[in-house]
Order: C-alpha cells, then structure tokens, then sequence
C-alpha cells in the first residue's frame, strides 16, 4: 500500500518507528478542515476533540469528555463513569479494564455495529468463544446489507478479524486477509482519508502480521491525525521493543504517561512496554514495578494478569506461573492470552521445552489463533528441531498466509531441509551446497579443538558437555542468518548461539554478506561457550557472565582499543557496577557502553579466576542453575558479596594498566601538565604552534622523561603525522621504546611492521615478523597481517610457521583463491601433501574452470601415495 505522506515523516524521522522527541507532523488536511469557516461552534469542538487537538474549553459535554479520556488512555477516569456519557463509550472502558462480565451488562440490547463488536470481544475475553462467534452474526449481516461510514465500517473489520481468529480463515489462500485490507482501503480512500480509526486498524493488522514497515507508517498517519491517540503510541513502543530499541520503547511509554497524566490517569499500555521491554533484556524483576502499577490501577486487566504469569516465568519460578496461569483461568476460563505470553517468555529465556508445552497449549484451546503457532515454529527453529518447525510453521501459514515472520522462517526451513550435512563426534554442519562446502567440509577438525578447549577443564574451561550433538549452520547470507535467529531479515552481528544452535552467517565477500571475512573460528569459540554455559546452567547464567566465559574462552589478546577503553573508564570512575553491566548490555546510555560491558566482563572473569581459582566460575555457575541470587551466589562461592567483589577488583586492575603503561604512577604528571609552559608561551605570544613547533616541545619532554608513555605516544603521532603516516628511521628507537613501556598499544608494531616490510634488505624484512604476529593476535577482520607472515616465513625457508600462517589466513578467508595457492605452496615445501591436497581441492571449487587446479590435484595425489 503507498501512502507517500508516512513515506516522508519516516523519511524525516530516519526510523521505522519515531520516538517522541521526533514530532509527527499534523496533516494539513487536519489543519485545513478545523479552519473551515462554515463550521458551527459545536461542530469545531466535536472535531478537535476527534483529532486529539482539544483545548479544556472544549470539554464541555459529557460525550466528548469520555472521548478525550478514551483517546489519553485514561479508561477509569469519572468521566467514563459517568452514566450521561455515551454507553459504547462506557463500555469500551470496561472492556479495557477487563470487567467483561460488566461490560456484558451494560450492552445488553444494543445493536450498534460498535456494540455488537465490543460484546465479541467480551465474550472472546472470558473465553466464550462460541458465543462470541454467534454474536458476531448480526455484525456481519450489517456489513452486508447497510450503508456504513468509515467509523462502523472499521468496527466491521474488527469484528471480522475476530471471527477470523475463532473460526479460521475461510479459505486457506488470503482471501478473508485481503478481503479485510480492502474494506480498510475502502474506508480509508472513498469514505474518510481523515479518520484516524482507520488508520489504527490498518496499522495493528499490519503489526499482526509481522509487517513493521507499514505497520509504523500507519501508526505514523495515524498521529498526524490524531497526536493525542494513545493506541498509535502503543504500537510504536511495541515495534520499538521488537526491534530491542528499549530506550527508544522507554521515551514513547513516558509520552504516554504524559498523555494519560492530563487526567491523572495510569496509562495501562505504557506499563505492558515496559514490562514487555524488560522481558526481553531478561530482567523480570525490574518488571515488578510497572507490573504492579498496572494491575494497581486495574486489577482485572487482562494483558497484565497474563504479563503477569509471564513475569514469573521469567524468573524460572514454576510454581507461581502455574499459580497466575490458575488465576487467570479462573477470571477468562480457556482463554489462550495468558499460556501464549508464559510460552513467548520461555522461548526467549531458553526453556524450550517449557516453552513448547505453554505454546502447544494455548494453540488447543483457540486452534485458529496463528501467534501461538508461530511462535512455536520460531521456538523450535532455534531449539534445532526443524521437523517441528516446519509442522507448526506450515499450520500457521494455512491460517494466516501474509505474517512476514512465518513466511521468512518457513521459506528458510525449507532451505534448510535441502542443506548440505557434515558431522563429527560433537556438531553437526549444514550448509547450503555449493561453495560453502569449501568452509564446511574443514570446520569438523577445527570444531573439535573447540570443543575440547571449551568443554575440557583446564583454567576458563567449562568443564561441561551438552547432553546433544550442537547444530552449526553457515547461513549463505546476512538475511538468511537473520531470519534463522529471529525470523526476521535484519540482525546486528554476524553469529549467535540459541542454545542448540549455532548460526553464522558465511564469512565471504560480495552481495548478501554483511559481515564480509572473519575470524570464524574465534568466532563460533565464543558462541560455543554460549551453549555450553547454558547448558551447564540451565539457561539461568547472568548476562555479563555468559559474556565473559565466551570472551575469555576466546584465548586471545585483548587489543589496544578493548584496554584504552578500560582504562578510561577506570580513570573516570565509571567502572559498571554488577547491575549496571548487565543493562549496559541491552540498553547502553552511551556509545562505549556495550563495548565496555564485553570488557570489563571479561577483566572481572580473568580476575575471579587469578584470584580465586579456576573453579570459582563454575561454582558461581553451578549456584545460577539452582537459582540463588547473583549477589548471593557471590558471597557464597567467593566470601564476597557484589560490592564487596568489586572494591577488590579495583586495585588488581589498577596494578594491571600501570603494568602495561596506561596508568601513570603516583606523583608522575600526565602529558596535559607536562607541555604547560609551552601552551602558556603560545598563548602568551598569541601564536598557534605548527607541527615543528608542537614536536621541538614534545622532543624536550621526552628527553626529561624518556619513558612516560603519553609523551612517547604523542611524538610518535605528530613525527608519524609529519612523515604522512609513514614511519622514518629516527623513529624507530621510540617505536621500539613506546613498545617496551606501553606492551599492548599496537601503535609501534603497525609502524615498524611498515618500516620493515618496504626495505629493500631481505634480512630487514623478517625484523617485521615479531610485529606482525602481535597484529595478527589481535586481529579478528582480514588475513593480511597472516598472508604476510606466512609469505615472509616461505622465503626464510621456515616451511612450518609458514604453513600455520596460511592456514590461519585460509581460515579467516576461506574463499580466498590466492590465499589457497599459497597454503597449498607452503604445504607442499613443507612435504605436507594431506594439507596440500586439501587446499588445491577447495581451489577446484572455487575456480571450477581452471584446469590446472585439476592438473595439480592429480600431482599432489601422486606425491601422497608415494610415486
């Protein structure tokens, strides 16, 4: 559908959902038909009261009192109490508030299309949908045999959707759906372009399905309709908690309070966001609070019982699920709400089988309801039972053909069932068959090292095995990868483990690949630790310390940014606390936040095991899985509880950045107190130094203080800025210097690397190989810092470091022909004709048309079998 005004407020917002503080613009069609002259007075206040745009004067009448209060959210205010104010009104209130038997009551013998509409829903709440069902008879006669306008034609649509949902479509090809969107259509373009009403449908059967593009463009018509409508805000927090934007999701549920606090009200939508918002960063007990302001104000509300059972499931607390479950089903007996939100909480809290028992069973009792369906599907995809979740994926589309999050997950189901298969003693490989067999067919051997390393028990080690094989997949694309972790095609990284399942997205260049080549093998290290961890914790491992297990687990350095970034933070005292690190990981107040929580997470794990053995993260492990508090957990497997913890971790990570030269000792003045008096002289003279004048201070500095680190670091920049980036031989002795004082900057060893490499002597040449091998720790990205060690090792004669380079270099490219010709070469001068043979046989498939790939394959068998 194109409606070209939403195009451009999202064009101007840069979002598919605004927050707040991006105003939605009021259609000038609004504008112009509020400033039409011939407007009565009454007619005016009706319509501003209709587009949000009211002013206190206006409410004046008791109908359009209960208006503005339904529109805020406001749905116990007096106002929608008051017996002069309209019934429906009145009645869609109760409804919201969860009183059904009430609401049942009050519309007893009203045969508006509004009111037969609201009793469906009433019936449907309390799980009489039977009733519901005949109800809606007398509604769909109206549609088909009187005039409506767009308002009724819209109740219409309601009352459709929610026959449809007790019924099941009525053909299994989209019909009943796209019948639906014309009706919309029709209200929208022939009957009313300015009512809102319609928009809001139109944007909550889109959200239904899965379709967030359009779902926020309508929402987005909606408010320049009706700024004020609380619904539309609704929605929009909604996709933005979908899309883990919950800052974004927080600033639209505090509009909403604003809105709803015009009357003094709780809005009730703006709890739900953030309670569903702080499910989904798996803090349920931060959920408590708006949790109990919700059911504070409305006790019988519906969504918050059921988010309520949800909460404690959560918490893993199978007990008070069970009871909430009960209470619910005392209030709204076989009603599904409250087992499909226990059900969604499961599933992302990794309890999978738990998980499809709530989705199974909410699917019983309204069996042409999709969302438990498809839930269950993606529930099951990321368990690694595909047969499973192509069964509930296929029943889901056989109700509801247009959800964009069942058609993905099914389409790539189907891909999957057509994947390539390779399997070793712990894993199992699928990848599309074709090139990605090159990558496929040499990861068993490198998953295997993994696993002992992971699983094995020494220091960092987990000491653990998943009961079941680990299903690694190599998505062929970014989209592809996407939709395997979230049934939807846009994702921010490049693998993710969901327990069972280890997906990654191939690790080559060209169209569909996001994340181009890298470091695979380091890669799936750390998400392996991720399903190990889980598995020894039963998914209850906090989130800072599943985070440091796969980082440390990572067996690399740390690089120079990762420590700049800690050290900063220690200078500054913004060191996360053992709260804040686990928010910093889903919802960062600044840019560094998240990268800060991998790091110090990590600094804490390598502390914990220095300082209190190796063992100790296992037994913080082993208290997690059996429930007990974090902070508890703590006192008892360490003697320290959190804050405790931490003023010990301070000073070992203080001794930690004076060692490596990015922590001045006491008394040492830093490089700003150091060059002073020459920045009094310069502003003295009122001149700006030049380059020559601000390294002539620096090299006098540096002669009285010849290893202060930030003086080292200073002139090295501003000589190298000089030279134009390029190294120069009088700075190699400050090079070698600043790489004595500060050992893990890699400032000097890119520079001398430089250096060495682009002389004409040979035997200079390989003094870049001790740099080079410090870059290449570090690097996660390319292979060049590899392919030139293992270049530079080939022409030194040392065949076997040159092999393990290449290796290395093939692994992070795997699809890399050149990098193949040269770890076959290198194999082969090594006499290493099993390696060798293997590469020029990845090279036949990756230039299929080049025979001499064939020619060569065929020699280095020969040489293997001895002739």
């Amino acid at each position: 559908m194109r409606r070209p005004f939403a195009a451009l407020l999202i064009a101007l917002c840069g979002l598919s959902a605004p927050t707040p503080a991006q105003d939605v613009p009021l259609s000038p069609a609004v504008e112009q038909r509020l400033g039409a002259t011939f407007l009565a007075d009454e007619e005016r206040k009706n319509l501003r009261v209709f587009h949000g745009l009211w002013e206190d004067a206006d409410l004046d009448t008791p109908a359009r009192r209960a208006a503005a209060a339904l529109t805020l959210g406001a749905i116990d205010h007096p106002w929608l109490h008051d017996v002069q104010a309209p019934v429906l009104d009145r009645a869609e209130a109760m409804l919201l508030r969860g009183e059904l038997g009430e609401t049942l009551t009050l519309l007893e013998g009203e045969g508006a299309i509004r009111g037969i509409r609201l009793r469906a829903d009433a019936l449907a709440g309390l799980g009489r949908f039977d009733e519901s069902d005949a109800a809606l008879d007398s509604l769909v006669e109206m549609m088909f045999t009187q005039k409506l306008d767009a308002l009724e034609l819209v109740e219409g649509v309601r009352g459709l959707l929610l026959r449809m949902q007790i019924r099941g479509p009525a053909r299994g090809d989209g019909t009943d759906y796209r019948q639906v969107l014309s009706l919309i259509n029709k209200a929208r373009d022939e009957m009313d372009r300015l009512a809102w009403p319609v928009r809001l449908a139109e944007a909550e059967l889109l959200h239904s399905r899965h379709n967030a593009g359009e779902a926020a463009a309508a929402a987005i018509e909606t408010l320049s309709l009706n700024p004020r409508c609380q619904r539309a805000w609704a929605l929009l927090g909604e996709l933005k908690v979908a899309g883990f934007d919950f800052d974004g999701a927080e600033q639209i549920a505090e509009h909403m309070d604003e809105l709803a606090g015009l009357l003094d009200a709780v809005s009730p939508d703006a709890q739900i966001i953030r309670i569903r918002s702080l499910l989904r960063q798996r803090e349920p007990d931060e959920a408590d609070e708006p949790l109990e302001r919700l059911l504070g104000a409305y006790p019988m509300h519906r969504e918050g019982l059921a988010l309520g059972a949800a909460v404690a499931a959560g918490r893993y607390d199978d007990s008070r699920t069970s009871a909430l479950l009960a209470q619910f089903d005392q209030l709204s007996p076989a009603h599904p709400l409250a087992l499909y939100q226990v059900g969604r909480v499961q599933s992302e809290t990794r309890q999978y089988q738990a998980a499809a028992a709530s989705l199974e069973a909410a699917h019983r009792r309204l069996p042409n309801w999709s969302a438990p369906l498809i839930e269950l599907g993606l529930m099951e995809m990321q368990s690694g039972r595909d047969d499973r979740a192509l069964d509930a994926l296929q029943r889901a589309m056989a109700l509801d053909p247009f959800n964009a999050r069942a058609a993905n997950s099914m389409r790539l189901i189907e891909q999957l069932a057509n994947f390539a298969r390779f399997e070793s003693a712990h894993f199992i490989i699928k990848c599309r068959p074709g090139v990605d067999e090159v990558l496929a067919r040499e990861m068993p051997a490198v998953l295997e090292r993994i696993h002992a390393r992971v699983c094995g028990d020494q220091p960092g080690g987990i000491d653990h095995e998943p009961a079941h094989k680990t299903v690694l997949e190599l998505m062929p694309t970014h989209e592809t990868f996407a939709v395997r972790i979230t049934g939807m095609p846009n994702i921010h990284t490049m693998a993710a483990s969901t327990g069972p399942v280890i997906a990654m997205e191939s690790p080559r260049e060209g169209a569909g690949s996001q994340a181009g080549s890298y470091d695979w093998a380091r890669v799936v290290q750390h998400e392996y630790t991720h399903t190990v961890t889980l598995s020894r914790t039963n998914n209850r491992i906090a989130h800072w310390m599943t985070e440091a297990a796969a980082v440390y687990l990572e067996d690399s350095p740390r690089d120079a940014d990762t420590w700049k970034l800690l050290a900063h933070a220690f200078k500054t005292d913004a060191l996360f606390d053992m709260d804040e690190i686990n928010f910093a990981f889903v919802r960062p107040e600044k840019p560094t936040d998240r990268a800060q929580a991998y790091a110090q997470g990590h600094w804490m794990y390598e502390f914990i095991i220095e300082r209190f053995g190796p063992r100790a993260p296992l037994d913080l492990m082993d208290r997690a899985a059996e429930g007990v508090l974090p902070d508890q957990a703590f006192q008892a497997s360490l003697g320290l509880d959190h804050a405790r913890f931490l003023e010990a971790f301070k000073p070992w990570a203080e001794d930690q950045l004076r060692a490596r030269g990015l922590l001045l000792p006491d008394g040492v003045p830093d490089l700003t107190e150091l060059i002073e008096p020459w920045t009094n002289s310069w502003a003295q003279a009122g001149t700006a130094p030049d380059a020559a004048a601000r390294i002539e201070a620096l090299r006098a500095i540096q002669r009285d203080h010849p290893d202060h680190p930030e003086v080292l670091e200073a002139l090295i920049l501003a000589l190298s800025e000089q030279g134009s980036g390029e190294p120069t031989e009088e700075m190699l002795p400050l090079l070698a210097r600043y790489a004595e004082v500060c050992p893990v900057d890699d400032l000097p060893h890119r520079l001398l690397a430089r250096w060495y490499l682009t002389r004409d002597d040979r035997a200079a040449q390989f003094q870049a190989i001790p740099h080079l091998e410090f870059l290449d720790a570090r690097d996660t990205t390319g292979a060049e810092f590899a392919a030139q060690l293992a270049d530079l090792y080939l022409r030194s004669g040392d065949y076997e470091r040159a092999s393990l380079k290449a290796e290395r270099a093939t692994a992070v490219a795997p699809f890399d022909a050149g990098l193949r010709e040269q770890a076959a070469r290198a194999a082969l001068l090594g006499k290493d004709y099993d390696t060798a043979e293997r590469h020029i046989q990845a090279l036949t498939n990756l230039e299929p048309d080049r025979e001499q790939h064939r020619k060569r394959l065929e020699a280095v068998r020969v040489l293997r079998s001895g002739g």
